[in-house]
C-alpha cells in the first residue's frame, strides 16, 4: 500500500519502504475539476459519514451500495471504541437507504458516549473508514488541515512548514527500519544546511529513529517556520550534526541538468500548477547551452498532480494530440487524454526512472511511453494508483472522490496493477549507503 506524507515535505514511503503523502496528506489524485462543495448541513459528527456517503451516491465512478459502506463506518466505530457488535450492531442487508442512514446515526451517537476521543476525531475516523473499504487509491477522506495542505500544494503554494526533504523508511538485510533522505527540495532549508540525497537520518532533536517509520520521522522534522531541529545524519563514514531552521516550503515541482554530455536529466518532483511550462523553458535553456542528445525524466516519487501537467509533459516527447490515456466516466461516452504543446524531443531517446512511489499522473506517463515504446522504463514496479477525482469540500474536511476510470492508451489497467518497468532495478540499503543510485545508473546505460 502507498500512503504518501509531506512534511513541509517530507514526503515518505515503505512497503519495502512505505511512503506517505496525505493518503490522507495526498495519495495525489489527478485533479480533473476544481473543488466542488457541499452546504455545511452538518457538522463533524455521525452526519459527516452520511454526507460522504450521499456524495459517493452522487458522484462515484461506479454505482455503490450504501449499507456496506456504512457497515464500514460501524466497523471503524467498534475498534475506535472496543466495543463489539451488541453494541454496536451493523446495518442488516436491504434495509431502506432512509432508515440505514437514522440507524448510522444512533449507532455513532452511542459510540460518541462511550469513546475516549474527541467527538470530531471519531467522525474523521469512521468516515475514513467507511471510504477505504471501496479500496480506491484516489477515494479517501482528508482532515481540514489535510484538505488546506492539499489545495495549497496543487497551486504551487507553501503548504506547511518543515525542512523541503522527502524521505523513505526501509529495511535492511537484518530487518531494521532505517529512514533515508530520498530528495532535497532546491533552496529549501535543508539544502541550505548541506543534507544530501541518501543520508540516513540518525535522529531528529535527540529522537532515534532506529526502527521509526517515515511518519514519525516526518512529525519529528515538520514544526512552526522559524524554529530550528536538529538533525544527525549518517553520510557514508561520517556521522553529522546539523541544525536547520523551519520554513514554509513551496515544492520547485521541476529541477534539470545535465547529467553527462549531451545527457538531460529531469526530476518531476510534482504534477503542480505550471510544471508542464517550466519544464519546456527549462529544457529550452539546456538545449541553447549544449546538443541535447538523450533525456532522463526522473518519476520516482512522483505521486500525482494536475492531468493538464501530465499532458504538457507528455507533449514535449510525443507528437501532437497524442493519447495519453483513455478515460471512462459514469453514464458518460469514453474519451481520452492528449498530449499539449508542440514536442521539443519527439525523437530524442528517453529512458523513465518510476518506483513504487510512482503514481496517478506518473502513471499516465509511464503507461503511454511503454505502449508506444517512446521510452525505456527503468526501475521497480509503479504504485499502480490511477484515476481521475475530484476534491469536494464536506462540513468538516473533505474527500477525494474518483469520477474516472484511466487505462493506458492500449486500454490496459494501471489501478491495483502497476507498471513494470523494462529493465527493473532495486534500490537497496546498501546502495543508499554508498551513496550509489544504481538505478540512475541503469537509466544512463540504457541510453
Amino acid at each position: 500500500m502507498l500512503l504518501r506524507a509531506i512534511a513541509g515535505r517530507e514526503m515518505h514511503h515503505q512497503p519495502g519502504i512505505v511512503r506517505s503523502w496525505l493518503s490522507a496528506l495526498l495519495a495525489v489524485a489527478v485533479l480533473v475539476m476544481p473543488c466542488a462543495n457541499v452546504s455545511p448541513a452538518w457538522g463533524a459528527d455521525g452526519s459527516l459519514v452520511i454526507a460522504a456517503l450521499h456524495l459517493l451516491e452522487r458522484t462515484y465512478v461506479d454505482p455503490i451500495q450504501p449499507v456496506p459502506l456504512l457497515n464500514a463506518a460501524i466497523a471503524t466505530l467498534r475498534q475506535a471504541t472496543n466495543e463489539g457488535a451488541g453494541v454496536l450492531p451493523d446495518i442488516a442487508p436491504g434495509t431502506p437507504d432512509a432508515r440505514a442512514d437514522a440507524q448510522f446515526v444512533s449507532e455513532f451517537v452511542r459510540a460518541a458516549q462511550v469513546s475516549t476521543l474527541p467527538e470530531a476525531q471519531l467522525a474523521y475516523a469512521a468516515t475514513e473508514g467507511m471510504l477505504l473499504s471501496l479500496h480506491d487509491s484516489h477515494t479517501y477522506y482528508l482532515d481540514p488541515v489535510a484538505l488546506r495542505e492539499s489545495q495549497r500544494q496543487l497551486l504551487g503554494q507553501p503548504s506547511f512548514s518543515g525542512i523541503g526533504v522527502t524521505i523513505a523508511s526501509r529495511k535492511d538485510a537484518a530487518g531494521i527500519s532505517w529512514v533515508f533522505v530520498e530528495n532535497v527540495f532546491p533552496g529549501s532549508p535543508a539544502a541550505r544546511a548541506g543534507i544530501k540525497r541518501f543520508d540516513r537520518l540518525v535522529s531528529v532533536d535527540g529522537q532515534s529513529l532506529r526502527n521509526a517509520t517515515a511518519l514519525d520521522a516526518s512529525t519529528l522534522l515538520r514544526g512552526p517556520a522559524g524554529t530550528t531541529v536538529s538533525v544527525t545524519v549518517q553520510r557514508r563514514t561520517q556521522t553529522l550534526h546539523v541544525s536547520v531552521a523551519r520554513a514554509p516550503i513551496k515544492v520547485v515541482p521541476v529541477e534539470t541538468s545535465f547529467i553527462a554530455p549531451g545527457v538531460a536529466y529531469i526530476t518531476l518532483f510534482e504534477f503542480a500548477r505550471g510544471a508542464g511550462q517550466q519544464l519546456r523553458e527549462e529544457l529550452q535553456r539546456l538545449r541553447a547551452r549544449s546538443p541535447i542528445r538523450g533525456v532522463i525524466l526522473d518519476l520516482r516519487g512522483d505521486a500525482g498532480g494536475l492531468v493538464v501537467e501530465a499532458a504538457s509533459v507528455g507533449g514535449l516527447f510525443l507528437p501532437p494530440h497524442t493519447v495519453l490515456a483513455r478515460i471512462h466516466e459514469r453514464d458518460l461516452v469514453a474519451s481520452a487524454i492528449e498530449t499539449s504543446g508542440p514536442p521539443l524531443f519527439p525523437q530524442t531517446p528517453l529512458v523513465v526512472l518510476v518506483d513504487d512511489g510512482s503514481a496517478s499522473a506518473s502513471e499516465i506517463l509511464a503507461g503511454a511511453f511503454k505502449d508506444y515504446g517512446r521510452a525505456t522504463i527503468v526501475g521497480v514496479k509503479t504504485a499502480g494508483a490511477l484515476g481521475g477525482s475530484v476534491l469536494v469540500r464536506l462540513p468538516e474536511g473533505g474527500m477525494s472522490v474518483t469520477v474516472e476510470r484511466i487505462v493506458t492508451p492500449k486500454s490496459q489497467r494501471v489501478e491495483a496493477v502497476g507498471i513494470a518497468p523494462d529493465v527493473t532495478v532495486a534500490l537497496t540499503v546498501a546502495d543508499m549507503e554508498r551513496g550509489q543510485d544504481t538505478q540512475l545508473q541503469a537509466a544512463l546505460h540504457a541510453l
